[in-house]
């Protein structure tokens, strides 16, 4: 999340210099475009996958998209002399100008950029279950208590897809996760820990 926020942070700078300076780079704004539509079809795909809770393999391939697409349509409208590219353009990066300066005054702004970013970020940790299954270690979400555990199985060779996801084992600083026990319907799990939470450590989990 910092890297995220420091990367919009630059890119944003970026734009603002570029549009006070009137710059003009043709051949730099034209790569730009193609970026931006590129990566814009990359993360609809992306955001139409999460929807049936597929992910694309590779822990930062969907992240590596999503943040392509923002920094570049970003980048594109401090370059863009085009109306309608600014537009376009500027309906993700004049509510990202707005929030970026809230947030120097108020915190609660970080929350927009917190809900863009969530969905295309990585898994803090991956540990493999089996040849075909892998859990993750993924920020809880805004209800959970501690860090989410979800199951994913392989499928199609590219993608992963969401078998299980779990917010109720309350532990955080998860770094280390050995599976005991995996069936169709049940698995359980040792988990270690930072210690930080009353629980023991390692820390059994049983999921059905």
């Amino acid at each position: 999340m910092t890297i995220f926020l420091t990367l919009i942070a630059i890119a944003l700078g970026i734009s603002l210099v570029l549009i006070l300076t009137k710059s003009d780079f043709p051949k730099l704004e034209k790569a730009i475009k193609k970026i931006a539509f590129y990566s814009l079809i990359g993360t609809v795909i992306c955001a139409i996958l999460l929807v049936f809770e597929f992910r694309l393999k590779g822990e930062y391939t969907t992240s590596i998209i999503g943040l392509t697409f923002v920094l570049s349509t970003i980048l594109l409208f401090g370059l863009t002399k085009n109306t309608r590219n600014k537009i376009l353009s500027g309906i993700l990066t004049i509510p990202m100008f707005v929030f970026g300066i809230l947030s120097l005054i108020w915190e609660m702004p970080i929350a927009f950029f917190y809900l863009i970013a969530l969905p295309f970020e990585p898994p803090i940790a991956k540990f493999e279950m089996n040849d075909n299954h892998n859990v993750e270690v993924r920020v809880g979400g805004f209800l959970a208590c501690g860090e989410s555990l979800v199951i994913t199985e392989s499928t199609f060779g590219i993608l992963d897809k969401q078998k299980y996801v779990g917010n109720n084992s309350c532990v955080t600083g998860i770094n280390k996760i050995e599976t005991l026990d995996f069936k169709e319907n049940k698995a359980e799990f040792l988990i270690y820990h930072d210690g930080k939470t009353e629980f023991e450590n390692p820390y059994k989990y049983q999921v059905e």
